[in-house]
């Protein structure tokens, strides 16, 4: 008996608020002669891809005393020549909802308090997420280490010489020995010998502290201080035959939306140019591929005919998300649920949901 109460009452709502509510699409117009009290419009919702792109523009610098690391230091692995160039260090997505422009319908009533709930559900500006343009922000600014900047070994040292002078003393002639100094100029060569000097008695010295053949007594953590002082040294002026590499690290962020789930160039880069998002060729193109990964039969839409006496809504339905480059996949951002692949569905007025029209998408 209660069953068939609560099936009563059902049918009731149903054919009430069939009779009080029209939903057309936008573009329809509604039929004459039905007296309307209020009127809202509602976009479905869709799926936008929140992308966040990390890029790092290298600096490679070559160093003072190139090529002398070989020779002094038995050093190959270095860096022979300047160069810039750009490197793609990782891409992320993030699903956000937002309102579809080509899913935009109106609903019309005919009860006033329906009418009244419409308009408590409407969204304001701020409501309703826009999509953003292009931004960047600089997550890490390099420079050149103070050191590296900076070097300037003294260009001149003392020399001196030694040579017979030639005097007369108490009317004799007599030879006595005699020198001088004088300032010369260092050779290039001599310059980075020095360099290499300092690096084998920075490791010298790190030896003889970790062997504990210093006559003073460290407690540990003094000699971590200056293990670590006498390392930051001796990478000082190994940057000078190696030369050294610094990166600024930027992050772009953008937003896709992608139509009917066809893939679509997410952005462009190059190892010389960097990141763009302005068209170019295929090569440098990375692409958002999306795959179903259920029947696409479960989401057949159904034709409707208007007007409808139940919102229009739309469901999600799960996709795998992939970015490729050159055809070949990069990356995987696993499964997403995504409106674009759900299919149109019909809310009834009584369903418990909502009685209004929020709950099927975004009220303007």
């Amino acid at each position: 008996m209660k069953k068939v109460i609560i099936f009563l009452i059902c049918s009731v709502l149903t054919g009430v608020l069939s009779a009080q509510v029209q939903v057309y699409p936008a573009d329809v117009v509604p039929e004459k002669g039905v007296k309307f009290v209020g009127s809202v419009r509602y976009a479905l919702p869709t799926t936008t891809l929140k992308v966040t792109v990390s890029v790092s523009k290298v600096q490679e610098v070559r160093g003072y005393f190139a090529d002398y690391a070989e020779s002094l230091l038995g050093l190959t692995n270095i860096i022979q020549q300047n160069r810039t160039y750009y490197k793609l260090n990782s891409v992320d997505v993030k699903p956000i909802t937002t309102p579809d422009d080509s899913k935009i319908y109106k609903a019309f009533t005919s009860n006033m308090e329906i009418a009244k709930l419409w308009q408590q559900e409407k969204m304001t500006a701020d409501d309703v997420f826009a999509v953003a343009p292009l931004t960047a922000y600089t997550v890490h600014a390099a420079t050149l280490p103070d050191f590296f900047k900076n070097y300037a070994d003294i260009s001149y040292t003392q020399q001196s010489e030694s040579f017979v002078d030639t005097k007369i003393i108490d009317g004799v002639v007599t030879q006595v020995p005699a020198s001088h100094t004088k300032t010369v100029s260092k050779s290039f060569e001599s310059k980075a010998r020095e360099a290499a000097d300092a690096i084998m008695k920075s490791r010298k010295d790190q030896y003889n502290l970790v062997a504990g053949e210093q006559e003073t007594a460290y407690s540990g953590e003094a000699i971590q201080t200056m293990l670590a002082e006498l390392k930051t040294w001796e990478n000082n002026y190994m940057s000078l035959f190696t030369g050294i590499s610094i990166a600024d690290t930027t992050s772009y962020v953008f937003y896709v939306t992608p139509a009917d789930l066809n893939a679509v160039a997410a952005f462009y880069f190059d190892a010389t140019k960097g990141f763009s998002q302005d068209k170019g060729g295929d090569a440098n193109a990375y692409k958002l591929i999306f795959n179903r990964v259920y029947r696409k039969s479960v989401t057949e839409v159904v034709d409707v005919n208007y007007p409808q006496s139940g919102y229009v809504t739309r469901d999600t339905k799960p996709v795998q998300v992939s970015l490729t480059h050159n055809n070949v996949k990069v990356h995987d951002f696993g499964v997403l649920n995504m409106h674009q692949a759900g299919s149109l569905q019909l809310l009834p007025l009584y369903n418990k949901q909502v009685l209004g029209v929020k709950g099927s998408g975004f009220v303007f």
